[in-house]
C-alpha cells in the first residue's frame, strides 16, 4: 500500500532548490540565484495547487481536524510562502545594480531565515496532520491515483535540477 506521506518527499526537493539558490547567493551569481529560486516558485506554486486542489477537499470533508491541524492555518501559511518569494524576488534583481550588494544580501538572508522557519514549521504540522489523516481516510486506489497525479505535475527532471 502506497501512502500519501511519500509526498513529503517533495518538500526535501524544494528545501534542496532553495539551498541551491541561496548558495548563489552567497557567491554573489545574482542571476543564477533569481533563476534558481524562479525555478523553487513555480514548484512552490505547483505543490501548493495540488495540495488545495487535490488533497485539502478530501481532508475537509473526511478527516476529523483537530487543533494545530485546521485548513485555514495551511492555506494562511501558503500565501505567506508565496507573498515572500515574490519579495525575495524584487529583492535579487536589484542587487545586480548595487555596487556594494554585501549589506543586502545579508538583509535578504536574514529574511529567508524567516522564510525557512516557516516552510519548517509548515513543513511539520503537515507531516503530523494532513498527510497521515489523509492516509487515514483514503482507500489504497485513491491513494494511488493522488500519488499518480500529483507525481506527474512534479517531474523527476526537474527535481533533479535543484543539485545542479
Amino acid at each position: 500500500m502506497k501512502s500519501l506521506s511519500e509526498l513529503l518527499n517533495l518538500h526535501r526537493d524544494l528545501d534542496a532548490l532553495f539551498f541551491a539558490h541561496q548558495s548563489a547567493l552567497l557567491r554573489f551569481e545574482f542571476d543564477k540565484a533569481l533563476k534558481l529560486l524562479e525555478r523553487y516558485e513555480s514548484l512552490l506554486l505547483r505543490h501548493i495547487r495540488d495540495e488545495e486542489e487535490l488533497l485539502f477537499p478530501i481532508y475537509s470533508e473526511r478527516a476529523e481536524v483537530i487543533k494545530g491541524g485546521r485548513i485555514e492555518l495551511f492555506l494562511n501559511e501558503h500565501y505567506k510562502m508565496k507573498e515572500l518569494v515574490k519579495l525575495f524576488k524584487e529583492e535579487i534583481s536589484t542587487l545586480s545594480s548595487e555596487p556594494n550588494p554585501d549589506a543586502k544580501v545579508i538583509l535578504l538572508l536574514d529574511g529567508q531565515s524567516f522564510f525557512k522557519r516557516l516552510c519548517g514549521h509548515h513543513d511539520k504540522r503537515e507531516a503530523e496532520f494532513l498527510y497521515p489523516a489523509l492516509d487515514r481516510v483514503t482507500t489504497d486506489r485513491e491513494k494511488y491515483d493522488l500519488l499518480n497525479r500529483i507525481a506527474c505535475s512534479f517531474p523527476v527532471a526537474e527535481r533533479s535540477q535543484a543539485e545542479s
